[in-house]
């Protein structure tokens, strides 16, 4: 996916790209932060899951990866004919694209019902995005929740995020697919500066930029549905970071399936 000696800097080009990302990142940290046993770490999976929760009341999520299961799926069945295509690895990867859906068919519902009806989720929720608003002596319940066993904790946690595993494994497989579906270009960004416009028979769903590690600059992206810039900048430990005085040489995949 990335060479171990870059670092990507990924740009969604539209609304179901950019949240498949944020349910992509909010897993990854909940699955970091499940496994542990200690009050903080389970702190961290709370806020998790209550930006998890925070995404479900802002759409669908279920049905929002269920459709794009099923685009990649008829995009990919019609290329079975084409006489390059290596027929197995693609059945396969069929499979496993209606595998996921089955498996997002058959959660039960409403998704993730026992998270959305606890009382104490529900309290958190409301001051989930305030400055240190849930602090002790604003959550008593909280509180008390937290001073339980740890083993009583550890099982709401996982109940709480069990409906999400089939989200997980079915945003990781569109992720993956739709991140392999272009090979990197060498690019050179004059001044720092660098815009192209995109192919407007294409489905682009998402920008990937790598840079080496160890580079003092970053890309800061601005997409639209014709065309995209990348403005090259220099990280600052103090201070404003200031453009590319030079010409920055970058990989560039513009993701198209």
């Amino acid at each position: 996916m990335t060479p171990p000696d870059f670092v990507a800097y990924e740009q969604p080009l539209n609304e179901r790209m950019r949240l498949l990302l944020r349910v992509e990142f909010v897993l990854r940290t909940l699955h970091d932060s499940l496994g542990g046993d200690q009050i903080w770490h389970h702190r961290a999976t709370v806020a998790r899951l209550l930006d998890l929760a925070d995404l479900l009341t802002r759409s669908d999520l279920r049905l929002e990866v269920i459709k794009e299961l099923e685009r990649l799926a008829g995009i990919l069945t019609s290329m079975q004919r084409a006489p390059e295509v290596d027929r197995g690895r693609l059945q396969n990867v069929l499979d496993q694209l209606d595998e996921e859906v089955d498996r997002l068919h058959n959660v039960p519902l409403p998704f993730a019902q026992s998270l959305l009806e606890s009382d104490m989720i529900t309290q958190l929720r409301k001051r989930h995005n305030l400055a240190l608003g849930n602090c002790d002596f604003d959550q008593p319940a909280y509180r008390y929740w937290l001073a339980r066993p740890a083993a009583q904790r550890e099982q709401d946690l996982n109940a709480w995020a069990e409906p999400f595993s089939s989200l997980g494994s079915a945003t990781a497989l569109i992720l993956t697919l739709i991140r392999q579906s272009a090979g990197s270009a060498v690019e050179s960004a004059q001044l720092g500066f660098y815009q192209r416009s995109l192919d407007a028979g294409q489905s682009h769903q998402l920008l990937r930029i790598l840079l080496p590690l160890g580079s003092p600059y970053y890309p800061e992206v601005s997409a639209g549905r014709h065309r995209f810039s990348i403005r090259f900048v220099r990280y600052c430990d103090r201070g404003k970071p200031l453009p590319a005085d030079e010409d920055v040489e970058f990989r560039l995949m513009c993701c198209s399936l």
